[in-house]
Formats: structure tokens, sequence, C-alpha cells
């Protein structure tokens, strides 16, 4: 399809196991487990390289670490490929069950394992469940200290593990003591005078096309490009499955629908995407981005006081 002069959006994908998940009771919430689990993600990823190659795109694949030292040779064909490696942490952590110190540790070991098989910066993150909140903006100096200068993990919309309702939806600098970041929200749209993310994993499997089309259309309109991301698993339908939560427990059995709700359709869903509209990786989206809103933050401290973002 003839994209013409469309706007680029970038296309993410959160590299990790089916197992990864947060909100479901399993053996394999135990990192200690995770070997002996059955793998997906090799296959599933090579099917969205597919994908991609298909519509003659490039995507940022944010990595976690643990999966990048276990499959070392799918990291270095990304990124022979052309794709950008992002990292995703190494343990896959909320970033607001961390301390400073666990999140630092976990950030050095990530990038030290991806950097070193990938041979890319490794520079743009994205917290594991976009768990980036107002009150644990401390991430954000540590970030940058140690290499990190561009961010993709703040959902500016109420939602599962994260969110900040009223952070920017458009590109901009934070600055921060360690030095200046960029981040890109994830992407939003406004239905019912709120706003609802739409382009990724379980929005984009649940809600229908058009609704997913107006949401990147309303995002051009303002100038502003748009994020879709996905998670391997999402389009395997045959992956393992997690046990049925029991009834006594709804809110796992919401979670649990949210997490396999219309996978058979979500691979031509996404398909459909990719032809429609323009998709690249994080870092070339932003290189084109020419107006740079710069903010900083205020308040926090101890006690997970929320933050403030405030216009430099």
């Amino acid at each position: 399809m003839d994209h013409g002069e469309q706007p680029l959006n970038a296309f993410c994908v959160d590299l990790e196991e089916w197992f990864h998940a947060f909100g479901i009771r399993s053996r394999y919430n135990d990192p200690r487990t995770w070997d002996d689990a059955p793998s997906c993600v090799v296959g599933d990823t090579e099917t969205l390289m597919r994908l991609l190659d298909r519509a003659g795109c490039r995507g940022t694949f944010l990595t976690v670490g643990w999966v990048a030292r276990k499959f070392p040779d799918l990291v270095r064909r990304l990124a022979r490929e052309g794709h950008e490696v992002g990292c995703h942490s190494y343990w896959h952590r909320l970033v607001y069950m961390l301390e400073p110190e666990e999140f630092e540790r976990d950030l050095v070991a990530a990038l030290d394992v991806l950097r070193e098989t990938s041979g890319q910066p490794v520079d743009t993150y994205r917290a594991p469940g976009f768990s980036v909140k107002d009150d644990t903006f401390w991430c954000y100096p540590i970030l940058r200290r140690h290499g990190v200068t561009t961010d993709v993990s703040v959902v500016p919309a109420r939602r599962d593990h994260g969110g900040v309702s009223g952070f920017p939806r458009d590109p901009f600098v934070m600055e921060t003591a360690a030095g200046d970041l960029r981040c890109f929200p994830v992407s939003v749209m406004t239905l019912a005078g709120r706003r609802i993310p739409f382009s990724g994993g379980g929005y984009l499997r649940l809600f229908p096309l058009s609704v997913v089309e107006a949401g990147f259309r309303e995002n051009h309109r303002a100038g502003r490009p748009g994020m879709s991301y996905i998670h391997p698993r999402e389009i395997n339908p045959r992956q393992p499955r997690f046990e049925k939560p029991p009834l006594w427990r709804p809110v796992e059995r919401l979670k649990y629908l949210k997490y396999y709700v219309n996978i058979a359709g979500a691979e031509a869903k996404l398909a459909h995407l990719l032809r429609t509209f323009r998709f690249t990786t994080v870092r070339e989206v932003l290189a084109r981005q020419s107006s740079w809103p710069r903010f900083q933050v205020e308040g926090g401290g101890e006690g997970r006081r929320p933050y403030a973002l405030v216009p430099a």
C-alpha cells in the first residue's frame, strides 16, 4: 500500500515470554522456574519479524534481559535485520514495587547483556507493565545516568499497573539531575471525554479496527506521532495457558479474560494496521520530531509521594 506522506508511527514489541504476566498466580511467578517453562518467545518473535518485513517496517524490540541471556541469537538477529533493541528490565518487575537501588541493579544487569549481545547502544527503555507512575519519577535520573536517553514507559491515562493521567501526550524533554531524557508517551485517544489507550496489547485486540484507526488519526491531526505495541505471545493462539482462576478470585479472572481476549484474530488485525499506517523504530520517529517542549520534576521524595511535572 502506498502510504504517501502519512506521519510516521513507532512500532514497539515488548519482548518477553508468555509467562511474564502480571496479576495471574502461577508457578511461573517465581523466576527460578523460568528455565523449566515451555518457551514460545523465539517463534512468536519470528512471526512478528515476518509481519514487519512484509510491510516494509522496522520496529523497536524492548527486550527483557533474561530473554536476551537465554536466547542471544534472537537478539543478534533483530539487530542484524535493522530493528532497534531497547530495554524492558532484566527480571520484568513492576517499577513501583522496587526501591531505587533494586531498580538500578536490575537496569544495569539488563543493559549489560542487551548491549553486549546486540552491539547497539540500547538507549530506549520501557518499564514492565508501563509501571512508571507519578510516585516513581525517581527512576528518570537513574535511567539517564546509565545511558538511557529515551523512555517509552508512561501511558498518559489511567490503567492497570501504571498510567499518569496528567502526563503530556506529545514527546517532550524531561530535565533530570543526570541530564536530559526524551519521553515518548504511549498513544491514547479521547472517548466520551476520557483518555483511553487504544493502540496496543489488549486494547488493540479488544477494540474494532475502526476505533484503532480513529485513534491514530486523532493523534495525527494533532501533529503527534502514534505508537503501537504488542507482546510476542499475543499473536499465538496455541501458546501455553495459565490455569483459569477460580470464581472466588474475580480480579484474577478478569485479568485472565483480558490476557486472552481475541488472540485468534490478533495477527490479521496487526497485519492490517501495518498496511494502513507507516511504522518504524522509536529512534527514527523521534529523529524527525521538530518540537521538544521541556519539563522538569518537582516534589516527591521519601514516602513515595507523587511528583509533579512542570514546564521548565
